[in-house]
């Protein structure tokens, strides 16, 4: 039958109005007809969802392992996932539809539409690259945000941050190779573990111990003092198996582990133990690609050939519309088509960090970005609002003061050795990061005229002084100036007026902060400062106007010390009187010369005082109302812990006190002084008391008990009981009349409180040992009225003896069988000292003797029980013996 045009028109409109038939196969179309008879199946269908997004883009090896992760299927929703109507059609007629009624729209300005990158033939033939649109706005703005918040991991763990900075140039760009390396399908901070591994663990061939590793390591630049174990010939050394070991951390180890190995034999044998210098010969080595290559050229060479696209770069310059692009290589080559060379090396960081922060594969954080609402971004996330959108980004100056110390540590703001003004120009200059200056007490300068072992000498070689950061801006110059001047400590040379002038303007925009100045006054070539014209004149005014200059513009200084040559005490009053005006100090400290002045030291004593606010005139503090409990206690810090300075610095220590004659005139050369270490508030030079004109507030040097045992008869009975009780007592001579000679002066109810007495037998004699025929019957005499006189005047069971004998030491004058025969002779006669608490016996040249002194003092039951140390000899010499 024919069919008539209307019908053809009728079923045209129908058809165009009906939604597309989808396909069913035969299971889906089972299951529609049992859907049918479900409660409320005839309800509306629920919507289809369909996987339409790609999969990940990782085709090139030298990716990050959260780059593999993929972003989760999008799902088609019709009409906002409205439920569709069910409509009803007749069979016979169309219902009549209503007239549409035309309305005037109003004109909108017509948008920019975003253009890719694109290929414009030109009139010659050739093509030329055009940039995508507005692609220099969305790149400043990128920056811009990466430089306000740099906290990506690969600001600080990436590869071009984990060289060790301690190595030489050749090691750091192959430590750079093998970090790119590394990364290959693995997170920055697990790259990190491995490489730290690398830097300290590669040249010990010691058993592979398996142990627990972090998953996230902090990278720290300035632990990196000694040199890296990662090297060429460490590689080439190390056996694959401990190698595999030490980066089973990362992504594939195995396969790197391999790739590592072969790829330092090339190096070693082709390109004379260096990475190679130009990217295709990089990508010679195996398990080396062009993001790897690029990436260490520019990281290692500082040659920017080509940009390495990872897939951060190659995902979101997609994201952007910049290209269309299917995998990393086709982006390099689209970008480098049109990016200009100057920005090839900071894309790849910029986007990595962006991708890992707010860009990121799952999730993306489009309300964080500035991107955000200026339709720049054709992929942005509608409806996205960053929670922290209005608020102000966290700057240096709104970082806590701790983080702050931190960070100028690292940058070299913060020293622990003192800043010499005068010298910080001209003195070396070595980038090692710390100081190179031990700590142990140095031997005293000047031979024979030296008087004092210190730790306070050795000049300071650190890196300059990065000044240039305070240059940056206004608010971090007045922050981070606060933080420069109150925490590190400085010194300075005042010789004439020119010195005076550049301290004052070098440091007068921070000086209201400084808290540390250690001051040498004084002409030059070491005269002594006398009240006369020319210089001395010129340096008296001097020292006027900078203690006006203290009152006025250093009002936060707290710790002083200053050195100056004088001999004369009109010039030390006139000098001390000057400080009027100094602001109240914590501590300070003074050094007029290097010989004792009984005159001038009472002066500068009494000025330390006025200016630390600890004067006599001040109302008496009401000790006796303290708490029995904490008046001990304050005894306990005032006569305890006191360093003896007439110990060598090897047995100094704490709480030992020995009898003898501190007045006595020594050779300095070999019987140096030994400076206590916290008499200089700034760790500038020794301002101990003995022997030198100088006094320190803070200074811990062992001084007479007498002015406490004098105060008043509860006092002095307190005090004699902590200081006899709690201090140990040795004698340094072997000499036993000289020992009586000390003891006979004390009270016995002193001694009967002494429970540590030590013997130390020098080298040889410190005197003149006796000569004659019956020269040991006369010494061992004298032993004899020693060890009575401990019998009737000590506690003997509270009473520890200990004897150290330093032995000859190859001495030639006398003999070591003689030597031995002695000292045995003279241990086997403390047997009558039965009923001591201890007694230990050290003998350097006759160890197998020592146990059997001891047995017959104290029995052989109370030998075998754990010994105890013996003052003068560390412990862990002692166990090496006894080992």
């Amino acid at each position: 039958m024919r069919t008539s045009r209307a019908s053809k028109d009728t079923a045209k409109v129908l058809q165009a109005l009906s939604p597309p038939a989808r396909r069913q196969t035969r299971s889906s179309h089972a299951l529609s007809l049992l859907r049918d008879f479900a409660y409320n199946g005839g309800g509306p269908a629920a919507a289809s969802i369909s996987d339409d997004d790609t999969s990940s883009l990782s085709s090139v090896p030298t990716v990050d392992i959260e780059d593999l992760l993929e972003p989760p299927a999008k799902r088609r929703k019709s009409a906002l996932s409205a439920p569709r109507k069910t409509s009803t059609r007749s069979s016979r007629r169309v219902a009549e539809r209503p007239a549409s009624i035309k309305k005037e729209l109003e004109e909108k300005p017509v948008r920019a539409r975003r253009v890719p990158a694109r290929k414009i033939k030109r009139e010659s033939g050739d093509y030329t690259v055009e940039p995508p649109s507005n692609w220099e706005t969305m790149y400043a703005m990128v920056k811009k945000m990466r430089e306000e918040n740099p906290t990506a991991p690969v600001d600080t763990m990436g590869c071009a941050e984990l060289y060790w900075r301690a190595s030489s140039p050749r090691d750091r760009r192959f430590q750079t190779l093998i970090a790119l390396m590394l990364s290959s399908q693995t997170k920055d901070t697990v790259t990190a573990v491995a490489m730290q591994r690398l830097h300290t663990e590669l040249g010990d061939q010691a058993v592979i111990i398996v142990k627990k590793e972090p998953d996230e390591y902090k990278w720290k630049p300035t632990e990196q003092v000694k040199d890296s174990t990662l090297n060429l010939e460490n590689i080439l050394a190390v056996a694959p198996e401990r190698l595999n070991e030490l980066i089973r951390t990362v992504g594939f180890h195995n396969n790197k582990t391999k790739y590592i190995k072969a790829a330092a034999l090339i190096i070693r044998d082709q390109y004379d133990s260096d990475i190679p210098s130009t990217a295709p010969e990089l990508m010679k080595l195996p398990g080396v690609g062009p993001k790897m290559a690029f990436l260490c050229m520019s990281a290692a060479w500082g040659k920017h050939d080509g940009i390495g696209v990872d897939v951060h770069v190659h995902r979101i310059t997609n994201l952007w519309g910049w290209h269309k692009t299917k995998n990393p290589e086709e982006t390099r080559m689209a970008l480098e088509s049109w990016l200009p060379k100057d920005k090839w090396h900071e894309i790849n960081k910029l986007l990595v960090g962006l991708g890992q922060t707010v860009c990121l594969p799952v999730a993306r954080r489009c309300g964080e970005c500035d991107l955000a609402g200026t339709k720049l971004c054709k992929s942005e996330i509608k409806g996205l609002v960053s929670r922290k959108r209005n608020t102000r980004l966290i700057s240096f100056v709104d970082l806590p003061e701790n983080i702050k110390k931190k960070i100028f540590e690292y940058v070299g703001l913060l020293r622990p050795c003192l800043i010499n003004i005068s010298f910080e120009q001209v003195r070396s200059k070595l980038d090692r990061g710390l100081c190179s200056r031990p700590n142990e007490q140095r031997a005293p300068r000047g031979g024979w005229t030296a008087s004092w072992t210190s730790f306070y000498e050795g000049p300071c070689d650190h890196p300059k002084l990065p000044i240039e950061v305070f240059q940056s801006c206004q608010a971090f110059r007045e922050d981070a100036g606060a933080l420069f001047f109150a925490h590190n400590r400085f010194s300075m040379l005042l010789y004439s007026k020119s010195d005076f002038v550049t301290f004052r303007t070098s440091m007068e925009w921070g000086m209201h902060h400084m808290r540390y100045l250690h001051l040498d006054l004084g002409p030059r070539d070491n005269r002594f400062l006398k009240i006369a014209p020319g210089v001395h004149r010129t340096i008296l005014k001097m020292w006027v106007d900078f203690c006006d200059m203290s009152r006025t513009q250093m009002p936060s200084l707290r710790y002083f010390s200053m050195k100056c040559k004088v001999r004369d005490l009109e010039v030390a009053c006139k000098l001390m009187c000057m400080m009027d005006p100094f602001p109240a100090l914590f501590h300070c400290a003074f050094h007029l010369g290097h010989t004792q002045d009984d005159d001038i030291r009472p002066v500068i004593k009494r000025a330390a005082w006025r200016l630390t606010d600890n004067l006599p005139n001040k109302p008496p503090f009401q000790f006796s109302r303290l708490p029995k409990e904490i008046q001990l206690m304050v005894l306990e810090e005032i006569l305890l812990n006191r360093s003896d300075p007439t110990l060598q610095p090897s047995d100094c220590a704490p709480g030992i006190i020995t009898f003898q004659d501190r007045k006595r005139s020594r050779i300095a050369m070999f019987h140096s002084l030994t400076c206590c270490g916290t008499c200089s508030p700034l760790k500038a030079m020794c301002f101990c008391y003995a022997r030198q004109t100088a006094f320190s507030t803070s200074c811990t040097c062992f001084s007479s008990p007498l002015p406490y045992f004098l105060v008043s008869r509860e006092f002095y009975e307190n005090a004699r009981r902590i200081f006899f009780t709690k201090n140990k007592f040795a004698f340094v001579e072997e000499d036993p009349e000289y020992m009586m000679r000390f003891l006979h002066y004390i009270p016995t109810a002193s001694t009967l409180l002494i429970q540590h007495l030590s013997f130390k037998f020098p080298v040889c004699y410190r005197s003149a040992p006796r000569t004659g025929p019956r020269s040991e019957d006369a010494t061992m005499l004298s032993w004899s009225v020693l060890r009575r006189f401990i019998r009737e005047h000590f506690d003997l069971s509270r009473l520890s003896v200990k004897i150290v004998d330093l032995g000859l030491k190859g001495a030639v004058v006398y003999s070591q069988e003689n030597r031995k025969r002695y000292l045995r002779k003279l241990l086997f006669a403390f047997s009558d000292l039965a009923g001591l608490r201890e007694f230990r016996v050290y003998l350097a040249d006759d160890h197998i003797f020592e146990r059997e002194a001891e047995t017959a003092v104290l029995g052989p039951i109370r030998v075998e029980r754990k010994r105890p140390g013996v003052p003068f000899i560390s412990r862990q010499y002692l166990e090496s013996v006894s080992v």
